[in-house]
């Protein structure tokens, strides 16, 4: 099977895992269809994304990698500085895709590009909505969740004084909903995160 004959076997696909091959491919999966995957990888015609994880060029090059993120490492959803650099909440450009997971920390470097997990707890893994570009869903923060995400993640650093939140240049023009920023605050169930939390809104949010 020559790649032109895979991509139309398999066209309604933007990406695909080699588990599922046997069933994409019914009769014409055979024991030269793993060692094809690596020609077409080198010829351009697929990024492996993981081990198992496959896009086809032509959908990547028309994505962000946010996009993607989901797909490689989950449960998870965009947020930190991926999703607020989106939102406009910092200035930042970001080259790394910034994740949160509820399974251990982990990077993946690919042709696609960079991507970062930080792991949260379980009762905090929540507050992001899932999109959809280009037929691919994926799962984004919500800006505030982005935000509390943050500053969990940088609890350790963070002391809470306005010149060091400055640092960040924060958007003081962005409007954030209070409540939800208390609600994810106190889904961490960390005195530290909710002393944060409350401090940001007081200098960037509450009138």
């Amino acid at each position: 099977m020559n790649f032109f004959e895979f991509r139309e076997k398999t066209k309604e696909l933007p990406y695909f895992e080699t588990k599922e091959l046997r069933v994409i491919l019914g009769a014409d999966f055979s024991s030269t269809t793993l060692g094809n995957l690596k020609n077409w990888m080198n010829k351009g015609h697929l990024v492996m994304l993981r081990r198992g994880l496959y896009i086809f060029s032509e959908i990547k090059n028309g994505i962000d990698t946010m996009t993607l993120a989901t797909k490689i490492y989950p449960p998870s959803y965009a947020s930190l500085e991926t999703a607020l650099s989106f939102y406009g909440i910092i200035p930042e450009a970001v080259f790394t895709t910034t994740s949160v997971t509820t399974r251990k920390t982990k990077e993946f470097k690919n042709s696609a590009g960079n991507f970062s997990y930080q792991k949260i707890k379980k009762e905090a893994f929540g507050g992001f909505e899932t999109k959809s570009q280009n037929g691919i869903s994926f799962n984004l923060a919500l800006p505030e969740k982005a935000l509390v995400d943050f500053l969990y993640l940088n609890r350790n650093t963070l002391n809470g004084e306005l010149v060091q939140f400055q640092s960040y240049r924060f958007n003081e023009d962005f409007k954030f909903n209070i409540d939800k920023l208390v609600s994810f605050a106190e889904a961490f169930q960390n005195k530290k995160v909710t002393e944060l939390t409350n401090k940001f809104i007081k200098y960037y949010v509450a009138e």
